[in-house]
């Protein structure tokens, strides 16, 4: 009987350690991504048709900029310009990189050819990654675009942007202005003194339109 029941509470013990276990991993990896812990690593093809490894870039710079936007989402493509703006207008002490997600889904070969006019148009310089199965959406929980994620050289979450809006953008460049050591460049006085003198001219459409109903 005795040792009936010290099997029993072997039995016992056992299944609550696994049930424990099953609930710790549960939470620990509901979240994979975490401020301060190290980014889940993936491995995608990008626009080019090439492949991007993220372990490819531990230690090549100080920042590493991950940016989730969709191309029919207007406050991505709204983002993606302000931040080739920022990198453009700054003076920038560190090395920095940008990979931008893609997380359209059924992507076609038009669609890519699409993009990349829509770019090149812009001259926007990022690399583009695609996730068109959304895996690594899901392993970073992104349920909001545009999000910004920052790493630093070792491939660790310094920062995580979700759902970018106004405020947080002001937020998001000061703090690559921080870590980056980056300033203003100076615009030469000339340059300045020409763009003040500039006077805009009358809409010639609407000026077309006014004469036409005029006649009338």
């Amino acid at each position: 009987m005795t040792c009936f029941e010290n099997r029993k509470r072997y039995y016992f013990i056992t299944i609550l350690t696994i049930i424990f276990l099953i609930s710790f991993y549960s939470i620990g990896f509901s979240s994979t991504l975490k401020q301060g812990f190290p980014a889940p690593t993936f491995s995608l093809k990008t626009i080019e048709e090439d492949y991007f490894n993220l372990e490819d870039q531990r230690g090549k710079q100080k920042l590493l900029i991950l940016y989730f936007y969709s191309q029919d989402n207007h406050d991505s493509l709204t983002g993606i310009k302000k931040l080739e703006e920022y990198f453009e207008d700054h003076i920038i002490q560190e090395k920095y990189e940008v990979f931008l997600i893609n997380t359209q889904e059924k992507l076609q070969e038009k669609d890519i050819e699409l993009m990349k006019v829509y770019f090149s148009d812009n001259k926007i310089h990022f690399p583009i990654i695609l996730d068109n199965q959304k895996k690594v959406s899901e392993l970073y929980n992104i349920e909001t675009l545009p999000t910004a994620i920052f790493l630093d050289n070792n491939l660790v979450v310094k920062r995580i942007y979700p759902g970018i809006v106004s405020n947080q953008q002001t937020l998001m460049f000061q703090y690559v202005s921080y870590f980056l050591a980056s300033e203003k460049k100076k615009i030469p006085k000339k340059e300045k003194e020409e763009k003040e003198e500039v006077i805009e001219e009358p809409d010639v459409c609407t000026c077309i339109k006014k004469s036409s109903f005029l006649q009338y």
